[in-house]
């Protein structure tokens, strides 16, 4: 993805300085727990509530109507395809799609629990279990 990015800046006619200094962020979510479904389980008791709140009130710029998706089904998704899980699927997962994207950035949504000290628990075993094990 970057490295198209990249072709077609050239071809816009955009500067190697500003191609350069371009960093790229993958969003998504991450939620650290000892198994694939205690971090899934813990993310089904509160995304759907705060999808419907927060994204079902969301506005376009342009006004058009815009049908949200299934806040399930997309909690759903999102725990399949984030790092959602023991730290080393975490790990794995951001490390796939560094490797299929080339962007090594991401911003995490890792207060999902909706919870202050289930986040902090989840930044601390992100610092402490996940990211050393990209570091290799």
């Amino acid at each position: 993805m970057v490295r198209l990015w990249r072709r077609t800046a050239r071809e816009a006619g955009m500067s190697p300085e500003a191609i350069d200094a371009a960093e790229h962020v993958s969003a998504g979510v991450a939620q650290v727990d000892d198994t694939p479904e205690g971090a899934a389980e813990l993310l089904r008791t509160s995304l759907p509530g705060a999808f419907r709140s927060g994204v079902g009130a969301m506005q376009t710029v342009d006004g058009r109507r815009r049908p949200m998706r299934d806040p399930e089904a997309y909690t759903e998704l999102l725990c399949a395809l984030h790092p959602v899980g023991p730290p080393r699927l975490c790990a794995d997962r951001l490390a796939a799609t560094a490797e299929r994207t080339g962007i090594t950035r991401f911003a995490l949504l890792v207060e999902g629990s909706g919870e202050l000290c289930a986040t902090e628990r989840n930044v601390r075993r992100i610092g402490s279990e996940v990211l050393p094990l990209l570091a290799r």
